[in-house]
């Protein structure tokens, strides 16, 4: 039995259930409401006989016959979300416990979202990272969970390393959640994490702020130029004068726009509601990784490490770069694969 009462005429997009941030989004999209019209499928009007395990089911088979990105999951977000869980296997064991008045109507509001096509990170408004736990909001890119693994990879090296501490740069921080992530994991870690959007520095450092963090990391609103230069708007911590073209790191870490311009088109979650910029790596999803080898080449330490989640095709064209413009004097050290045994995270190494 669906659990949904269509008939009520206030719009839930402007009930107070509903974040802020996502009623600005979807402004410019088909209302919310519109997206119910047109079913003949016998509703309920009340919350009282919908069952978690009711929502499950029958949101699981609208998401699906509209098509939404994984249906079943999307739902157990929602509700892990509703009823105060971070874990969806925990729904299992409350699929027979009925949602109150104020649960349902947070259920049919951030549903709707989902079927026009918003990101669930976004609709729920955090994600856990490895270990952490961190604010997202539209458009900041949101982390995939392969790039976990970069945060293992660069941790492995480090520790095989040996050293008392790390200066590390995080170049495209987002949300922070690599830096953060790594600084959360170990102590030793002192990161400078940028961003060319203002707003995603501002998140990373609510982020920061959060996990108790402002000892081990920076933030800083500045872009990394064509010409392979780091152009500084702001530090946001009142932090004195650094020249990031001079400084010399240990490490830098970077998850670039990487995707093909052509590729990125045929998503529609990207499309409308994530920074295009963040994903976007021109015509050959090169176009920001080879400007950030000719910066990094000047400001890692003899000895230093970049590391980079990058597409598969990447790591050829990247140990092709270098070997041209050897006096980068960078060489591709190794290519890690990712749960699906795709080439994605390539380490290079600043040779003497």
């Amino acid at each position: 039995m669906w659990c949904r009462n269509i008939l009520r005429t206030r719009a839930i997009i402007n009930n107070s259930a509903t974040p802020i941030g996502l009623q600005r989004l979807a402004k410019n999209q088909r209302h919310p409401n519109d997206i119910m019209s047109g079913h003949s499928i016998r509703l309920t009007s009340t919350a009282r006989e919908c069952t978690i395990g009711d929502a499950i089911d029958n949101w699981s088979h609208r998401f699906e016959s509209e098509g939404v990105p994984e249906p079943v999951e999307s739902i157990k977000h929602i509700l892990a979300h509703i009823i105060g869980t971070k874990k969806i296997m925990d729904i299992r064991d409350v699929r027979n416990n009925r949602l109150n008045g104020s649960q349902f109507e947070k259920l049919e509001s951030l549903c709707k979202y989902r079927l026009l096509r918003m990101p669930i990170e976004y609709i729920i408004g955090e994600w856990t990272f490895r270990d952490i736990t961190v604010k997202l909001v539209p458009p900041i890119f949101i982390p995939c969970p392969e790039t976990e693994m970069l945060v293992d990879i660069v941790l492995k090296r480090l520790n095989s390393l040996q050293v008392e501490n790390c200066e590390m740069l995080e170049i495209g921080c987002g949300s922070g959640a690599i830096s953060l992530s790594l600084a959360h994991a170990c102590k030793k870690i002192k990161c400078t994490s940028i961003d060319m959007n203002l707003h995603a520095c501002e998140l990373t450092t609510t982020n920061r702020n959060n996990l108790n963090l402002v000892d081990q990391i920076t933030v800083m609103h500045a872009t990394l130029t064509p010409e392979s230069n780091i152009e500084i708007s702001s530090i946001l911590d009142g932090t004195g004068n650094v020249d990031l073209n001079s400084k010399l790191f240990d490490f830098v870490v970077s998850n670039p726009p990487y995707e093909l311009r052509e590729e990125i088109s045929r998503l529609p979650e990207i499309r409308t509601y994530q920074d295009y910029r963040a994903r976007d790596g021109g015509d050959d999803g090169l176009k920001v990784i080879k400007p950030l080898l000719k910066y990094v080449a000047k400001v890692l330490k003899p000895g230093g490490r970049i590391f980079m989640e990058v597409d598969p095709k990447h790591p050829e064209h990247i140990r092709h770069f270098t070997n041209k413009y050897s006096d980068l004097k960078l060489r591709h050290e190794h290519t890690y694969k990712d749960f699906g045994n795709k080439d994605r995270f390539v380490e290079l190494v600043k040779v003497t």
